[in-house]
């Protein structure tokens, strides 16, 4: 295993130890695989999410994802982003939030691109079995590219999150959100995340994830698809 990889693993866990002085949820992810023969390579994936309540009405949540490969001993992914949310329940359906989200990509045209700002969301379906939560609102977007361009441009935000918990050991989420610029409506980004999650125990599961994200204009690919089978943890 990578010095890389161990350091992010580090990282990660130094972030859920400190967690624990928190009344803290915390969901994590991990995928490692590593072949050795024709070819030597390793991938190395996880996910953390973290979410607490501040009061009866407001919460906060943090969400950190990691991408890292290497194929003989040569880097060939390297990707994470950073996604905070503040949310403020206006009544028992319609709340007030404001977000800020960070991704730096290694092999993409971006050395990074970061957005934030405020919006709303609706809570349209909100049962025990299944969820459906719609988010809205108005971004400042700052893109800076790998050549050393700078782009700032204001952009609208839209998000679903879906979940469906078909029984007590079997759950599954959908995720899907755009933001695209207001000035250039050819610049645009979507992400779509499926995952369905078995549950072993009371705090492991294992999961399958499908996740593609698509950057419109772009000299690379478009399209940048995952698929990954993780250890979930849930404590």
């Amino acid at each position: 295993m990578s010095k890389i990889i161990v350091s992010k693993i580090c990282i990660l866990a130094i972030f859920a130890s400190t967690s624990y002085a928190l009344d803290v949820d915390k969901h994590l992810e991990l995928s490692y695989v590593k072949t050795s023969g024709n070819s030597n390579t390793s991938t190395f994936s996880t996910k953390l999410e973290a979410t607490t309540a501040l009061s009866d009405r407001s919460s906060f949540k943090a969400k950190g994802n990691i991408l890292y490969s290497e194929n003989n001993k040569e880097s060939s992914a390297n990707k994470y982003d950073i996604e905070l949310d503040y949310n403020y329940m206006l009544d028992e359906k319609i709340y007030a939030y404001y977000g800020v989200n960070y991704l730096k990509d290694q092999f993409s045209d971006y050395d990074y691109r970061l957005n934030t700002g405020p919006g709303l969301g609706y809570k349209l379906l909100d049962t025990k079995e299944q969820t459906v939560d719609l988010q809205g609102g108005l971004d400042y977007a700052l893109d800076q590219y790998s050549s050393g361009i700078k782009d700032e441009y204001v952009a609208s935000r839209a998000e679903i999150n879906y979940r469906y918990k078909i029984n007590e050991n079997l759950k599954f989420k959908q995720m899907f959100n755009y933001l695209v610029s207001l000035e250039d409506n050819d610049k645009y980004f979507m992400a779509s995340d499926t995952s369905l999650g078995v549950k072993m125990t009371d705090n492991l599961s294992l999961g399958v994830s499908y996740r593609i994200d698509y950057v419109n204009q772009t000299t690379k690919e478009k399209a940048d698809k995952k698929l990954l089978t993780s250890l979930i943890v849930d404590f």
